[in-house]
């Protein structure tokens, strides 16, 4: 047994086991929220990388239509 194992179990010795399931039970909603923001904050990223993706390929598009009416002998816009 490590010493952060040893110091816990030290530190919980002679708790009520009502108040170790209440530890418990908190920890476990505390582990639930933060999965639920990592979930948002994924979500949030691939939706920004999808939009910049999206607006990467207008530009270039763009940049390629407009290299094109050029090489015509078209008019900028």
């Amino acid at each position: 047994m490590n010493n952060r194992v040893a110091g816990l179990i030290n530190e919980w010795e002679g708790v009520a086991p009502e108040d170790l399931v209440v530890a418990l039970q908190e920890q476990a909603q505390a582990m639930k929220e933060i999965t639920e923001i990592n979930w948002q904050l994924t979500f949030e990223r691939d939706l920004a990388q999808r939009e910049a993706d999206h607006y990467k390929a207008r530009c270039v598009k763009f940049q390629m239509d407009e290299k094109r009416r050029l090489h015509a002998g078209g008019e900028s816009k």
